[in-house]
Formats: structure tokens, sequence, C-alpha cells
């Protein structure tokens, strides 16, 4: 089940400037300001199999879930799966040349969700869509700097 899905034709940057970017886990808080704190398990930060746990502070309540980089493809892709106890959330971000520039885009899906947890990302969805719209807006403007 989609929850978010979001798309950025001809960002003004290499792919690599958007991973050099987005691997700084200080930036990835400044730009998408409910990430209070992302602690890693293991070793290894950014490759495949990597785990990390990542605190959120959504309107004063806070949100810990442990996630792992199922896939990372340096400069191209990553797919994060996020472990809730009602289901995962599959986040993918990728990144296409595109004429000089590139094309962005970020989608999560509910997968493996018990009935309430489908229900409850129905009823989200247009709050999610907001927020994370809002973010990835500033990520953008922060990447044609």
């Amino acid at each position: 089940m989609e929850i978010y899905n979001h798309q950025k034709e001809n960002v003004s940057a290499t792919p690599e400037e958007v991973f050099s970017f987005i691997n700084d886990d200080a930036n990835l808080k400044e730009v998408f300001g409910i990430i209070d704190k992302i602690e890693y398990i293991t070793a290894e930060k950014r490759a495949e199999g990597a785990q990390f746990l990542t605190t959120l502070d959504v309107k004063g309540r806070t949100y810990r879930f442990r996630s792992e980089f199922t896939e990372y493809a340096v400069d191209r892709r990553i797919i994060v799966r996020s472990r809730f106890s009602r289901g995962d959330v599959m986040t993918q971000f990728t990144v296409v040349p595109n004429n000089g520039g590139v094309d962005v885009s970020i989608r999560s899906e509910l997968r493996n969700a018990k009935t309430a947890a489908k229900v409850l990302a129905t009823a989200m969805k247009p709050v999610i869509k907001v927020i994370m719209n809002r973010n990835m807006d500033k990520l953008v403007v922060e990447l044609e700097k």
C-alpha cells in the first residue's frame, strides 16, 4: 500500500552531489526537521545491510524505530526497510541523471501490515504528503545551492 510518492525532475545537481548531501546525517536532520537522532547499530553506516535506530520528534511525541538499508546503490538508489509492530515501511530514494541535472524521487509503501495499520496509514496519507512535500522542497533547495 503506497503511503507517499514524490518526484522532482531536473534538479540542478549531480548524482554525486545528491548522495554526498544525503549521506550526512546532520543534513538529513536539517532538512527533515522531525528527525531527532540517527544511531547506527552496525559498523557500516551507508551500505546494504547497515542497520540504525531513528528517533523522531513529532509535536512533542517521541517515536523510535529500527531500520535497515536493504539496497544501497551509490549515487543511484537507496531502499530502507523500517520495522514497526504493525507492519514494515519500505522507502525508496532514487536519483536518475537528466540532461545535466537529476530527477529525484522518493516512494514509501506499507507492507505486511495489519488492518488497523492500513486504516491509520490511509487516514494519515494527506498529512504525510504535506509534511514530506515541504521537506522534499527543502531538500531540493539545499541541493541546488
